[in-house]
């Protein structure tokens, strides 16, 4: 496998731009100062709490601790390796990667990248045989998906011949046992192995981020004991719990809307798709699972389940509806049905009847309480008790306690019964006591102007060249300026850095930077100054830094050689004010008050 340098790897990073990268997966929006606020992925996050800085080139959970650059942002959330990472970030910001030496990748990794390799050449000649195969077309003319729509979610078809994948891959150097592991082929007692998908139509199953994970796969011609659907197996790539049909597609559209229509089939999204209505996802092959839930909490509010009437599809129903309210989002169901009453799927209604009637339909959707109490009865006293029962027991998932209460007012209301969950067993972790909050860790005190300083000198090259002259070796081993050591340690690396390389790329700075030491830079905030002002704040500044720091010698013995030094620092600050010292000379004066401040400091001169 290719493996790139660190020379590479620090080009790339200063070339890509992370909020790019961070968006294609979670919503963010611009804050002051060219930050990015988004809701962090890697917990439960019920309000925006990850912020992403661009010019540093990190994300920053200040709620989880979360933290890294582009490239473990990508590595955690897409669970993949570094150097799928790397091509994914150089490929999304359009940095042509070189061909490297390879190297060794653990067995696990390995694993991945055979899975999405075999993928790749599974999906291509999917598609090929598409192009090959009357039935297929047949059948997709048949229920009015366009060429568009092939082409957008990669349909193909696999033949019905036992190795024919197989015989495919083996041309390409790729073993039976590979394609087994990859869920693409099957192992049979006898020892023979076969493709998995034989005489269907392939819907190929993407991740966030659009690389195919896995396929389902639709039977085009009736077979004894055969399902009409079949998906893929989980592998090392792909996890049905945790990927969402059409995501990839349609997140864009979800934010725009502000809510999520979630449907049972393929072709129910797709026809949806097709119609203009974009902000759909369907679960690929599984029920909705509260992973699905939290990734959908991210981009939407508001999810419309719109699932068959019959009763697996009620049931489905049912358990989404209780799956979603568990991340605050908000349920609304409807059922669609032809004009004479017949139950029907999104798919067939929007061919028979359009877009503007579906979204009219979805106008009418019901809240989750009202479903509830339309398909259970409750005339009589016991009839009551079960569906109240029923609803407590939906609240009771409910993470959020003010959403929980809210909905126990409702229920108490609607039911005359009490707003509790006495007597509820919970599916899940109790709700009655919340833990208290973790109290927050004591972070140390830094001045206002020190974090100013400290900012001023990291953001401005002519200024980090300077404070190179006055925070020399000699210097800076005898007389410390600053009350923070967390500001005199970052300045310190920041000088040192700067003496290595002849430069300050933060990006490349805050990986030499330990969590703490990252979050004081965060937290200085995006700030931009003129060479003029910059090189005259820096000076006053730093005027004002050894006048403080006489100050702090004075409190311990007050001598005659002290108050004379401040009184002249203090004169040169204000011509400096005035404008009537040129930068040469006042950096002349901090010089020499430095090798007096050296000086004093000397114990064996006091």
């Amino acid at each position: 496998m290719a493996g790139y340098t660190k020379d590479v790897i620090e080009q790339l990073k200063a070339h890509a731009n992370i909020a790019d990268i961070v968006q294609q997966f979670v919503p963010l929006k611009a804050t002051s100062g060219g930050r990015f606020l988004g809701l962090c992925p890697f917990h439960d996050d019920r309000k925006p709490s990850m912020n992403v800085v661009p010019s540093l080139g990190i994300y920053k959970c200040f709620a989880c601790g979360a933290a890294g650059d582009a490239f473990k942002f990508v590595m955690e959330h897409e669970k993949m390796d570094f150097r799928s990472a790397v091509e994914f970030v150089a490929s999304s910001s359009g940095f042509v990667l070189p061909k490297e030496a390879s190297r060794e990748e653990p067995r696990k990794l390995e694993e991945r990248e055979l899975v999405l390799e075999l993928n790749r050449l599974a999906a291509a000649w999917f598609e090929a045989e598409l192009a090959r195969s009357d039935l297929a077309k047949s059948y997709l003319a048949g229920r009015g998906i366009t060429a568009e729509m092939v082409q957008k979610f990669r349909l193909g078809y696999a033949p019905d011949f036992p190795e024919g994948l197989l015989g495919h891959a083996a041309k390409h150097g790729f073993t039976a046992e590979q394609l087994v592991t990859a869920g693409l082929a099957k192992a049979h007692e006898s020892g023979t192995r076969t493709d998995k998908f034989r005489g269907r139509l392939m819907i190929p199953i993407m991740n966030l981020s659009g690389t195919i994970v896995a396929f389902g796969g639709r039977l085009l011609e009736d077979r004894e004991r055969a399902p009409k659907y079949m998906n893929s197996p989980e592998t090392a790539l792909y996890s049905k719990g945790n990927t969402l049909f059409g995501l990839h597609q349609a997140k864009q559209d979800i934010i725009k809307a502000g809510n999520v229509i979630i449907v049972e089939g393929y072709f129910d999204l797709i026809s949806l798709y097709q119609a203009g209505v974009r902000n759909v996802v369907a679960a690929s092959g599984t029920a909705l699972t509260e992973m699905h839930a939290a990734t959908l909490s991210r981009y939407a509010k508001t999810a419309y389940l719109v699932f068959d009437g019959d009763a697996a599809g009620q049931k489905a129903t049912r358990r989404s509806l209780e799956i979603v309210l568990t991340k605050s989002i908000t349920p609304k169901i409807f059922e669609l049905s032809r004009p004479n009453g017949e139950k029907i799927d999104p798919d067939n209604f929007i061919r028979e009847r359009g877009p503007e009637a579906f979204l009219a339909e979805l106008e009418h959707a019901e809240t989750w309480l009202d479903y509830l109490g339309r398909k259970m009865p409750h005339d009589t006293p016991e009839e009551r008790a079960e569906l109240v029962q029923a609803a407590k027991t939906v609240i009771a998932g409910i993470e959020n306690r003010e959403l929980r209460n809210q909905y126990l007012h409702l229920v108490a209301e609607r039911y005359s019964t009490s707003a509790n969950l006495r007597d509820i067993k919970l599916k899940t972790k109790t709700h009655t006591a919340e833990p208290a909050p973790a109290p927050e860790p004591q972070r140390p005190f830094i001045p206002a102007h020190e974090r100013r300083y400290l900012n001023l000198v990291l953001r401005n090259k002519r200024v980090l060249e300077a404070a190179a002259r006055v925070f020399d070796l000699t210097f800076v081993s005898q007389v410390n300026l600053f009350q923070s050591g967390e500001v005199s340690d970052l300045l310190g690396l920041a000088l040192a850095h700067f003496a290595e390389t002849g430069e300050l790329n933060l990006k490349l700075f805050m990986e030499a930077l330990s969590p703490e030491e990252q979050e004081l830079v965060l937290s200085l905030g995006e700030e931009t100054w003129e060479d003029t002002a910059a090189d005259k704040e820096f000076l006053e500044m730093t005027l004002n830094l050894e006048k403080q720091f006489v100050r702090r010698l004075a409190q311990e013995s007050r001598t005659y050689e002290l108050i004379m030094l401040e009184k002249e620092i203090d004169k040169i600050i204000l011509l400096s004010r005035q404008a009537r010292v040129q930068p040469n000379d006042a950096m002349q004066k901090i010089l020499s008050f430095r090798e007096k401040l050296v000086e004093i400091s000397n114990p064996q001169k006091l």
